[in-house]
């Protein structure tokens, strides 16, 4: 797992997003308002989800002993995915959960939601993609409903196990179920780039390079 992580960590997400549209993948891209928390971050893994739903009123049982299951849940190398189903108003993530979720060898979270704390985030260089910053506390407004489920955000479907790519230009999800040769095909088209590039700062022609490598 770590050599896959490894290979798919030194990819972006538009040579993977093509090699998708290849294979017939194409509605792997999370919405396009989830955004890094600094432009140069990163994140690549297996992914861990999490399912939260609004809390609109106090049922006496404080929300926060879930988020502790869920952190403790967390597996190693994983990158956390959470939908937190139609609340926007809340942080669903902030300094502490960072920290927790480092202990259990976390490589990143990636929330269809809202972020807090965002300072000290950037300061251990935990990779986070949110789609908005709120002071305001989840244990008010939100449950974690479920963890380590199917879960969809957006239009793409994300089973538990399924690998996750985020750098400056998106998210994406690629199904467990071929991962490997999603690697392995990007892998290549990459190394034909890297050579199309060279040749056209040497003065090549664009024309003549796409006919021969065909990309571009």
């Amino acid at each position: 797992m770590n050599e896959m992580i490894g290979q798919l960590g030194n990819l972006y997400t538009g040579a993977v997003a093509d090699t998708l549209d290849e294979l017939g993948y194409h509605e792997q891209c999370l919405p396009s308002d989830i955004r890094p928390l600094a432009d140069t971050m990163k994140v690549a893994g297996p992914v861990y989800t999490v399912l939260g739903k609004p809390r609109h009123y106090d049922d006496g049982v404080d929300p926060r002993y879930r988020q502790m299951d869920m952190l403790d849940a967390i597996p190693s190398n994983s990158v956390i995915v959470v939908e937190p189903g139609n609340e926007s108003s809340a942080a669903h993530w902030g300094e502490l959960m960072t920290n927790t979720a480092l202990q259990r060898g976390a490589k990143g979270i990636v929330i269809n939601g809202g972020l807090r704390d965002s300072l000290q985030i950037l300061d251990v260089g935990f990779p986070a993609f949110r789609k908005y910053h709120s002071p305001l506390t989840a244990a008010y407004r939100w449950n974690i409903d479920s963890f380590n489920i199917p879960i969809k955000v957006g239009n793409v479907t994300i089973e538990p196990g399924d690998y996750v790519l985020g750098d400056i230009d998106g998210v994406l999800i690629i199904p467990q179920a071929i991962i490997k040769e999603v690697v392995e095909q990007t892998v290549a088209v990459v190394g034909k780039e890297d050579v199309v590039r060279a040749s056209l700062q040497e003065g090549g022609n664009i024309r003549e390079l796409f006919e021969e490598y065909k990309v571009f």
